[in-house]
């Protein structure tokens, strides 16, 4: 921790303490993630802060760092000594040279916090009968033995500095005749915060945590209330049912002390890492962020879609959910806690698998044989007598069984009787962002889930095992867009030392290899840049001849996101796959009546094989087969334009392209983050791909506008500004 500046700091970014209250607050303590720009904190330096241009305390709990050495990701922790009501003051963060010799600082123990009268405790009623699990008894027992480390599965040491630290502590529910709750357990992560300027402890977080997500427990499902104290402070949940595999977390302050004050951040900023793709300049309406919900109740799905899988357009669906492009594209408050009322929604999905003998989500290096989509088979190969079955009874996730609360169990397949449902083609982007701004115990250990669950939900012999590939197993091309980002974010945003985080660059590195390998090296592969599984679709009295363009664009920025945080292999296969989006666009330009006119690029569906099954050649061979009334007639021109307009039984003008052009989620849009894609490719033509799509005459409007859903408002890197 630094408390002043050297005249060689270089400011990195500027990010705004929020007060809340009208009224002065003293010693407001402010713990928030923060990302970096590659190099922007070189390996040697460290970070100091300032707010309203005064200097104040810094703790820096460093997470994740780049291939350089230079900080990536880091939990901050500031003091502000003095904060007026209503202020909006400029908290800047500077880089400086280390000190040659440490600085001497007493940190925040587990000592002085249990000097103090703290607690927190859980009780849940559960048919009249009270279990409770207490966060001061575990953190005495954790304080005996020696426990609290970085990744200790007893006590997890999440913070540690003279300004605050952290532990993260679990245990069971037990009632006091002793019975123990076998799928329950309750995690307490303990943040103590000492005062500015004496030294003592004056404030105490604790993030309540319970959890049903032991993955080789036999499934239940617990129904009961829950009562939450820590001091004065106090939460009472509605009657709750907790399904297997799920979650669900409220935060406590000791005493109710909680800071009113909130750290906004420069989220300009965090685009301009690459950490997240780069968005359009907007401004949500005013009405609409009133409108948004700043909370959500336990394992409620809230703005959740309940069954995923279902069709159409989803709040949920995009590089990042709607909730947190509105969060990047304007950091107001009302947006924030909008994405963490969202992300907290996750937590009611049957997709958290916690390894009872580890500590930590499953991993498919220690379990290769576990699966969700091939678990009948699994189930079957488990019962055998042969040498594979050990492995497969040994890493079986046992299925669920018809009871009071769930009636649908079946063993022809996997289930939790969960009445809301996943889906790895239509998931979110989990806790990414969430992650990264909040720097929260929580919000990392959802980021690790969703990995781990895309890793283990395939069938086991397609992902070749504990390589975790993604291509075979998942044969949607959407769901290996979004699965590719879930795996790509967490390799790169993990903690460094997270037990998890080098299987997971492993996995991400395994598949990329194995698609530039099939595709991009391969002489043999199509030269549409096309994936062999896109061919779902049936159209002009074919059979699978057909592909989506939409959603091979999502796995195109999917592809470009991966290349942008710095992993091999990534930019080769963004490339192979942007010939697409670039062809679509530019294709016309040779041959104005005679190539794929860009007007079309967008189309819902196209066709891409011949009657015998083979690729087509060109993309003018796939417009001619796909819109043989419109081949012939030039590009955009009114003959052309009108025909099109006959096809779709909807009159068109000159420059609108197809598929909802109004719409925020039309399919224009969801080309958009495509050809964005390629765009920062510097292929051929990859700029006027670009250009040409800008071109457009009918964008999403009100009140279907980018302002309120921006889910797709990404623009090239090589853009300009």
């Amino acid at each position: 921790m630094l408390g002043a500046l050297h005249v060689r700091a270089a400011t990195v970014v500027t990010d705004t303490v929020v007060s809340q209250v009208s009224q002065a607050q003293g010693n407001v303590s402010v713990t928030f993630g923060q990302i970096f720009k590659s190099g922007d904190v070189p390996q040697g330096t460290t970070l100091a802060a300032t707010v309203n241009g005064q200097p104040v305390g810094l703790q820096v709990d460093p997470k994740a760092t780049n291939p350089d050495g230079s900080l990536r990701h880091a939990v901050l922790t500031a003091m502000v000594p003095s904060l007026p009501g209503n202020a909006k003051w400029p908290l800047t963060l500077s880089a400086q040279p280390a000190p040659t010799v440490a600085e001497k600082v007493d940190h925040v123990s587990l000592s002085r916090l249990l000097a103090t009268s703290y607690d927190a405790e859980v009780s849940l009623n559960m048919g009249g009968k009270s279990y409770t699990a207490n966060a001061r008894a575990l953190l005495q027992v954790a304080s005996t033995a020696h426990a609290c480390k970085p990744w200790n599965s007893q006590c997890d040491l999440w913070l540690s500095g003279p300004l605050a630290s952290e532990w993260v502590v679990n245990g069971p529910l037990t009632a006091t005749d002793g019975t123990i709750s076998p799928n329950l357990r309750v995690y307490f992560a303990v943040r103590a915060y000492a005062d500015g300027s004496s030294g003592t402890l004056h404030q105490v977080r604790t993030d309540v945590i319970v959890e049903n997500t032991w993955a080789y427990t036999p499934q239940a499902q617990p129904q009961y209330i829950a009562t939450l104290t820590s001091g004065t402070a106090s939460y009472t949940s509605p009657a709750l049912t907790q399904y297997a595999y799920t979650r669900w977390h409220k935060l406590l302050w000791w005493n109710n002390a909680e800071p009113q004050v909130y750290l906004q951040q420069d989220t300009r900023y965090i685009q301009a890492s690459k950490a997240v793709s780069r968005y359009m300049p907007l401004k949500p309406d005013e009405k609409f962020l009133a409108s948004l919900r700043q909370s959500c109740a336990p394992l409620d799905r809230c703005d959740q879609t309940k069954h995923m899988g279902n069709v159409g357009a989803q709040a949920a669906i995009g590089p990042l959910p709607r909730w947190t492009s509105v969060y990047i594209i304007d950091p107001d408050l009302r947006a924030y806690n909008w994405m963490l009322a969202n992300t907290d929604a996750l937590g009611a999905y049957s997709v958290h698998y916690r390894d009872q003998a580890t500590g930590w989500p499953i991993s498919i290096e220690k379990h290769p044989y576990v699966t969700i989509a091939d678990w009948a088979f699994a189930s079957k190969a488990a019962q055998q007598s042969n040498v594979k079955a050990a492995h497969y009874k040994a890493d079986l996730l046992p299925g669920c069984t018809n009871n009071a609360v769930v009636t649908d169990c079946k063993t022809a397949w996997y289930g939790t009787g969960n009445p809301y449902l996943w889906d790895n083609a239509h998931q979110p982007s989990a806790s990414y962002v969430p992650y990264m701004v909040t720097g929260d115990y929580y919000y990392v250990s959802e980021l690790a889930f969703a990995a781990s669950l895309n890793s283990l939900w395939p069938n086991e012999t397609y992902r070749n095992f504990s390589q975790g590939l993604i291509d075979r197993p998942y044969s949607q091309v959407r769901g290996k867009a979004w699965v590719l980002r879930e795996m790509v974010d967490a390799a790169y945003l993990l903690p460094d030392d997270y037990p998890l985080k080098t299987e997971f660059n492993t996995q991400v590195e395994n598949s990329l290899a194995d698609w530039n390998a099939k595709y991009t090296n391969n002489v043999s592969a199509n030269s549409l840049g096309l994936m062999d599984a896109g061919t779902v679709y049936s159209m002009n009295g074919g059979n699978h001849n057909a592909m989506a363009p939409w959603q091979h664009n999502f796995l195109t920025w999917s592809a470009g996101h991966a290349a942008e945080l710095g992993f091999t292999g990534a930019a080769e296969f963004r490339n192979w796959l942007a010939k697409l989006e670039i062809g679509l666009m530019t294709d016309w330009q040779t041959h104005p009546a005679q190539g794929y006119c860009w007007l079309e690029a967008s189309a819902y569906s196209i066709q891409v094989k011949d009657a015998r099954g083979n690729w087509l050649p060109t993309y003018s061979a796939v417009y001619d087969a796909t819109f043989p009334t419109l081949a012939g007639l030039e590009c955009n021109s009114p003959a052309m334009v009108a025909e099109a307009g006959r096809l779709t039984k909807k009159p068109r003008r000159t420059g609108e392209m197809s598929g909802y052009p109004y719409s925020a989620t039309g399919f224009p849009a969801n080309f958009q983050i495509g050809v964005a894609a390629a765009a920062d490719s510097r292929l051929p033509n990859a700029k006027a791909a670009w250009d040409i799509f800008q071109s457009r005459s009918m964008k999403p409007a009100a009140p279907e506008a980018y302002n309120n859903y921006p889910n797709f408002a990404i623009l090239p890197r090589s853009a300009p500004h």
